[in-house]
């Protein structure tokens, strides 16, 4: 059973150096990575974006902010981790904020959890990952997926 987030990341859903409009293409971009490997179904990057509006993701971790999008196992097949780098900066709300708290992201975890009860589980393991400001600058500065995946792997390990 894959519990870690170690085990949910692949060279395939690691996307370096995006260029993306807004924060709803950045989601796109990244779960149609997912939906490629057939890991989340057609609707899934809807369903995240729309869990966006109400819940939001952006984190302000240090030195650089982050985006946890995810959504409810409706359209996931097979749980999996998209991380994405992007060239430039794009806003999402700061969660647990009135909505007036704008972030500009330039990393992103996009979470397709299959099992509702894991969902929680891989977000802890995310929020422990993320307080390493060296793998946030690391991750900021890589030029491959397979080095993003060993950065990342190296630093949950």
């Amino acid at each position: 059973m894959q519990s870690s987030l170690s085990d949910l990341l692949s060279i395939e859903h690691i996307l370096i150096g995006l260029d993306a409009i807004d924060a709803q293409d950045a989601i796109r971009q990244l779960a149609s990575a997912l939906m490629k490997t057939g890991h989340v179904g057609a609707e899934f990057a809807e369903d995240v974006w729309q869990r966006e509006q109400t819940f939001p993701t952006g984190l302000p971790t240090q030195p650089l902010p982050v985006a946890i999008p995810h959504a409810d196992a409706t359209h996931v097949n097979r749980s999996a981790v998209c991380v994405g780098t992007l060239n430039s900066e794009v806003k999402f709300t700061q969660m647990g904020t009135d909505g007036s708290t704008k972030l500009d992201i330039r990393l992103m975890f996009l979470l397709a959890i299959k099992e509702q009860e894991k969902q929680v589980q891989m977000i802890q393991q995310l929020m422990t990952l993320l307080q390493t400001p060296s793998l946030l600058e690391g991750l900021a500065e890589v030029e491959t997926p397979s080095e993003a995946l060993a950065l990342i792997k190296t630093t949950v390990d």
